[in-house]
């Protein structure tokens, strides 16, 4: 008895220890001010007001809870980027955290280390946990829905107080409704779980009425405080209905399988030896799991948690193929929101293994996988080249110019860098964007002629290109304008952004 307390506390401590290194993995390349056309609109769009942001967000392709947040740092600390990073980054070490806090009181101590390891070492996880974006906090969110709905399941099972089973239900409350403002796939996945919670508590209604009551008024809650944006939700379903940039393929479906055990997704996909090794890893986790399965079934051990957490992610990735045989939603990187499902799969089967060897074998692939990763992470963030472009025009920007892009990828982080500035995007493909990029406004608008703007200007026009300069050469009118220096290249390491930059000055 002895021996297995100290055994007990010994783990337990170095779980401590696993926290703090790996909360210190997580932080070390987040320090850096690059942002991609994501993340700029994240940063363009947190300077807005509450009711600007609920607005403009009911536009674009992603709820309004995550801006809001994010203005709220604006509002502490400015509009610093690092800060905004970081901010990303807080959810996923919390998510970590909740190894010790949570997942090891419910589950054990074994599987509440797992968790944490996987939560700060799986590959994907260094990178997406610091990105300017919503995946950090709805992997979190969604992570806690599933937390609390496992521990009202358990109140009802073995009857707890009256004063827990409260507690959880306002918890589970709280996090469900976040869910649905922050992400379409956590909506999803906790309507799911809301379902199969509610069938639970009918089947068991005899052991506690009080239970399905509450219940049934906590979704009636849930459903009234959603309406607000169903008008929003059906604008957006419609825009998807026209059109959207997703595709359904092969690369979709390996990138899907193996998203967790690569560094980042690659914009044009190959089977190159990152996704070829993050495809085997992730195969032979799968095969692994089906393994412990088998042999828990022969044995007739308990696995019921981690069965339904892997039953709950594959199922929600299995309604969204459904719907994109329709209209492609499915995304890997939207499986971010769902991983904390699938950590928690891994950490509690893993936590039943009894080979040493096997564990150790386990462990050193991924921290190989992580130490790579982040590596890269550090290589690429910190590059010299990244900022290059945002320091020259810091230098040479006057009061009074404009600036014209007609690629909003490189574009909206100059938008999000500059808002002083007057600056037009020109929308020469026509996509139904105007509304979701007033998140650039006031500073930018959208543009379909480039006359509208050059007709009565006169003064110097900045134009950011991409590669191939196809803006100036084949599009923009050149007529009563010279230039006056460039166009000058800046390739930077960060997402392989190009920038071409051209000043010009019109009489």
């Amino acid at each position: 008895m002895e021996k297995e307390k100290n055994k007990k506390m010994t783990l337990q401590k170095w779980h401590i220890v696993l926290l703090i290194v790996g909360i210190i993995f997580l932080f070390i390349p987040a320090f850096h001010e690059d942002i991609w056309f994501d993340e700029s609109y994240s940063v363009a769009i947190a300077k807005h007001s509450f009711a600007d942001i609920w607005t403009i967000t009911g536009n674009d392709v992603h709820p309004a809870l995550y801006y809001w947040m994010l203005h709220i740092i604006y509002l502490i600390f400015g509009n610093s980027v690092i800060a905004y990073r970081l901010f990303s980054v807080v959810a996923i070490a919390i998510l970590g955290i909740l190894g010790y806090t949570h997942i090891r009181k419910d589950f054990g101590d074994k599987v509440g280390f797992w968790f944490s390891f996987f939560a700060f070492f799986l590959p994907v996880m260094n990178t997406y946990a610091a990105e300017i974006r919503m995946y950090s906090w709805s992997c979190l969110f969604v992570t806690l829905v599933a937390i609390y709905a496992y521990r009202l399941y358990k109140n009802v099972e073995e009857n707890a107080d009256k004063k827990f089973k409260i507690k959880n239900l306002i918890l589970f409350g709280i996090f469900s409704i976040a869910c649905c403002f922050i992400h379409y796939y956590a909506l999803v996945t906790t309507g799911v779980i809301n379902v199969m919670l509610l069938i639970y508590f009918i089947l068991h209604r005899k052991e506690d009425k009080t239970m399905l009551r509450n219940f049934i008024l906590l979704a009636v809650l849930q459903v009234l405080l959603y309406i607000p944006w169903l008008m929003y939700l059906i604008g957006q379903i419609i825009h998807v209905g026209r059109g959207f940039w997703i595709t359904l393929d092969l690369s979709t479906l390996v990138q899907v399988l193996s998203f967790q055990f690569v560094r980042q997704l690659d914009s044009q996909f190959a089977f190159n030896a990152p996704t070829v090794i993050a495809l085997v890893a992730s195969i032979l986790m799968y095969v692994y799991i089906a393994y412990r399965i088998i042999k828990a079934k022969k044995q007739k051990i308990e696995m019921k948690p981690g069965i339904l957490s892997l039953g709950l992610y594959l199922g929600i990735i299995g309604i969204m193929l459904c719907i994109s045989l329709i209209r492609p939603i499915l995304f890997a990187r939207y499986l971010l929101v769902l991983t904390g499902l699938y950590i928690f799969t891994f950490a509690y089967f893993i936590a039943q293994e009894e080979k040493k060897w096997l564990k150790i074998i386990i462990v050193t692939l991924i921290c190989i996988l992580a130490i790579t990763s982040n590596v890269q992470n550090i290589l690429i963030n910190y590059d010299s080249s990244n900022m290059k472009q945002i320091e020259y025009l810091e230098e040479n920007l006057q009061e009074g110019d404009i600036i014209l892009y007609s690629n909003i990828g490189n574009g909206g982080v100059i938008a999000a860098f500059f808002p002083e500035y007057k600056q037009y995007f020109y929308n020469g493909a026509y996509w139904d964007v105007e509304e979701a990029y007033k998140a650039y406004g006031p500073g930018m608008e959208t543009i379909y002629n480039y006359e509208d703007v050059l007709r009565d200007y006169h003064g110097r026009i900045w134009l950011i290109d991409s590669e191939n300069m196809g803006m100036y050469n084949d599009e923009f009118p050149k007529k009563d304008t010279r230039i006056v220096e460039g166009p000058i290249r800046f390739d930077t390491k960060y997402q392989n952004y190009i920038y071409n930059i051209l000043l010009l000055e019109k009489e």
